[in-house]
């Protein structure tokens, strides 16, 4: 395979990275918008974050079924798919006058992103030789992890200047920019259009994800310890058991479950799902801190992320080129490190938080999550065959997504059980903030030792 992208390879790329970018930075900027938002549509705080948590559940669940769509159809026309479901949900979130109109927006607007994410990884991953693949995994990344980072600039300012309602109407004009960019320029076609589709499967899954979700939404309303929260949970495991034990004597699957027989798959799928549960968590959790213990405005808080989204633009691609020049998954190992310090530091300086703190913290987490989050599917997707990349890139997709509506959901929940309490939103918020701080230490620990571990399998490899 020569160097050389094609020029219709990098268009392609071009438009599904776009459509991703799109889709996941409205991921977040309603984040800034939570406040106006439960007061116009006059719901709580534990609903109105459906419209984050439902969207991206839904992603995820698009994305488990991405593989055997890729298989089968040409990926112009899932692309064209995704477009039109964009278009629509910007539509309708953009006029809509309720919760109920937003939300059934949000959730069109989620098979648009579940669609373009795995079609920008498919084309990168089968049309990009082995040597530069790190690096156009980390252009992908970048995409992926600076619309969350960027979500809360961008809804922030909006509402602060104008309206909310403008988040959507703005991207009407870029989307049809994108349409026909993708239009004349996709090309690739199925790869086994043989490939049954695991109906029953796709059920059980969906319901064990969407239990998981709404029992932490739970929580948020009657606590940690309340047995109604832990007869969901048991409920979520039976299930879960259940799932498995279809998959060892079903005929049909969703994703090759073979991927997971490669140790180094398995350790990287775990850091990239902790990377993507801090990442969005985190997202939702500083909104908050800044506008209800610092006092900001909804612009200032979106403002506070800026810097670190901007970051990402410099650090992802440059961390894959050093992945692909240093030939070992390292730099994975010096990005969750990173990532530890800026986590330790948010418990440290937790009393003495103010809005520079607040961004430069943030800034060197998202220094540790870009050296990570791309190299790490890059990294994991040479280990498997290349008749697998598409389930290796479902698995992986469908994991970011699905950490990022859990994260969110878990932190509100955090954030919330404290605000039940009869104290000023204030002081409850910080008490939620704290705990949250110190869940994220906790995960960015088992984060860097799972980094460590594939870094080590890998070097006992060579």
């Amino acid at each position: 395979m020569q160097q050389r992208l094609s020029r219709a390879t990098v268009l392609s790329i071009v438009a599904t990275g776009l459509l991703s970018f799109m889709g996941t930075m409205v991921e977040t900027s309603l984040n800034v918008t939570f406040a106006t938002l439960t007061k116009q549509m006059q719901v709580n705080l534990a609903t109105i974050q459906w419209l984050t948590t439902g969207y991206l559940l839904l992603t995820t669940l698009v994305m488990v079924a991405s593989a055997h769509l890729i298989k089968r159809y040409a990926v112009k026309n899932l692309f064209i798919i995704a477009v039109v479901c964009f278009t629509v949900g910007d539509l309708l979130c953009a006029v809509a006058p309720s919760f109920p109109i937003m939300l059934v927006g949000r959730l069109i607007q989620a098979v648009s992103t579940g669609l373009s994410i795995p079609l920008m990884f498919h084309i990168i991953l089968t049309s990009v030789p082995p040597q530069r693949l790190a690096t156009y995994n980390g252009l992908a990344a970048m995409l992926i992890a600076l619309g969350p980072a960027l979500g809360p600039t961008y809804g922030g300012l909006l509402t602060a200047v104008g309206s909310w309602r403008l988040i959507f109407w703005l991207l009407l004009p870029l989307i049809v920019i994108v349409f026909f960019i993708g239009l004349f320029n996709l090309t690739l076609q199925p790869i086994a259009r043989q490939d049954r589709f695991d109906f029953w499967g796709f059920i059980l899954l969906a319901v064990i994800l969407f239990l998981v979700d709404y029992t932490f939404n739970r929580a948020a309303k009657v606590g940690f310890l309340s047995w109604n929260f832990w007869g969901l949970i048991v409920l979520s495991v039976i299930l879960m058991v259940v799932f498995y034990l279809y998959n060892q004597h079903s005929s049909r699957h969703l994703i090759d479950f073979s991927i997971f027989k490669n140790a180094i798959v398995n350790w990287h799928l775990l850091g990239y799902f902790i990377l993507q549960f801090i990442n969005i968590g985190i997202s939702f959790v500083l909104p908050q801190v800044a506008q209800y213990i610092l006092g900001t405005n909804s612009f200032v808080a979106g403002m506070i992320l800026l810097p670190g989204a901007l970051l990402g633009v410099i650090v992802a691609p440059l961390a894959g080129r050093w992945m692909d020049q240093n030939g070992t998954p390292l730099p994975i190992v010096v990005g969750h490190s990173v990532f530890l310090v800026a986590a330790a530091a948010f418990v440290i300086f937790e009393r003495q938080l103010t809005g520079a703190l607040l961004i430069g913290l943030y800034f060197l987490l998202r220094l540790g999550f870009n050296l990570a989050f791309g190299n790490t599917i890059s990294h994991a997707s040479v280990q498997v065959q290349p008749k697998q990349k598409a389930d290796i890139n479902a698995t992986f997709n469908m994991t970011q997504q699905y950490a990022g509506s859990l994260g969110t959901n878990v932190f509100a929940a955090v954030i919330g059980i404290y605000q039940l309490q009869h104290i000023s939103l204030r002081i409850s918020t910080a008490q939620g903030a704290l705990l949250d701080y110190w869940l994220i230490v906790a995960l960015a620990i088992v984060g860097l030792f799972s980094a460590w571990l594939s870094y080590r399998s890998t070097m006992q490899q060579k």
